[in-house]
């Protein structure tokens, strides 16, 4: 029964040791930090290559370009009949 008491001491210290260490507490700020960049830096990758594909299909698909300006700035070609559906819920 001692030795559990004893155990259960030395376990609390130990923890109270690293909880109220300055230095343990910024380097685990610090690991939450790094992966918040790194999040960051795989995100911003991925744009890069969406944007990458992007340009490519700009400079060499015109029918790309032309799906583009349809649907980003509503442009309808002329004579061209536009459908729009309304959605009640």
């Amino acid at each position: 029964m001692k030795k559990i008491k004893i155990r259960y001491i030395m376990l609390l210290v130990f923890l109270l040791i690293l909880i109220f260490n300055e230095g343990n507490r910024t380097f685990i700020r610090r690991c939450f930090e790094i992966n918040k960049l790194n999040r960051n830096i795989r995100y911003a990758q991925y744009q890069n290559e969406l944007l990458k594909k992007r340009i490519y299909y700009l400079e060499k698909e015109p029918s790309y370009l032309e799906r583009m300006v349809r649907c980003e700035l509503n442009v309808a070609v002329p004579d061209e009949i536009e459908y729009r559906f309304s959605v009640n819920d």
